[in-house]
């Protein structure tokens, strides 16, 4: 009979041991929510536009470079002697020489000193020991040029007379050298005095017959070939 007390009080003890353990716990377990966070969105990015760019002047194509007149401006207080055809040093076109037309190249000057009677043209191959090419005297002081191509007589009725080249010619005898290059002196004189010439006069008497009457002196220097 007390046995059955006992394993009646120790069921007991265990039914109340069970039953403390059970009331701290919790009855349902109620899942934890997750919450995602969500990153917060970056601040609006200022809309960065390509930097402006000055636009550039539009490129200018330079214009083909001219080959120059080959001469100056002719200043006509100034007596000085030009070609239209050739400038100071400069070369001296084919057409005047023996390999074309042979023919005298376009001349022109300023005024002269005061008391000009008469201005002279002498042409030298200076290279070749002062070669004549051309000799042209009793030129009337108010000529201001010679045109291309002066005819090779003898006498103009202007009173221009010509004297003989080196190959014994009248009037004009073009550049014709040997490999050169060589240079040609057109020198023109005034004069205070007319030339008492015979046409056809080498250049020695003719200079001999300018000494003490040259007032003034001008010259063009041209290259062949």
């Amino acid at each position: 009979m007390i046995s059955k007390y006992l394993r009646f009080a120790f069921i007991a003890l265990i039914a109340l041991i069970v039953l403390s353990i059970t009331s701290c716990v919790p009855t349902s377990s109620q899942p934890t929510a997750v919450v995602e966070v969500s990153p917060s969105p970056p601040p609006p990015t200022e809309t960065q536009l390509p930097p402006t760019q000055t636009p550039l002047p539009p490129t200018e194509t330079p214009a083909p470079t001219k080959t120059p007149e080959p001469t100056s401006t002719l200043d006509p207080a100034i007596f000085e002697l030009r070609s239209p055809a050739f400038g100071s040093e400069e070369s001296i076109p084919g057409i005047y020489t023996c390999k074309g037309d042979d023919i005298s190249p376009p001349l022109e000057w300023g005024n002269p000193p005061e008391n000009t009677i008469s201005l002279v043209l002498l042409v030298e191959d200076i290279t070749a020991s002062n070669l004549v090419h051309w000799i042209l005297f009793n030129i009337p002081p108010e000529t201001r040029s010679l045109p291309r191509a002066v005819p090779t007589s003898g006498h103009f009725n202007d009173g221009r007379q010509q004297g003989r080249n080196q190959i014994l010619k009248l009037g004009y005898f073009g550049p014709c050298p040997m490999p050169g290059p060589n240079q040609y002196r057109f020198r023109l004189y005034a004069l205070d005095i007319t030339l008492d010439l015979e046409d056809g006069v080498m250049k020695i008497p003719m200079k001999e017959a300018m000494k003490g009457h040259i007032l003034a002196e001008t010259e063009v220097i041209g290259v062949y070939p």
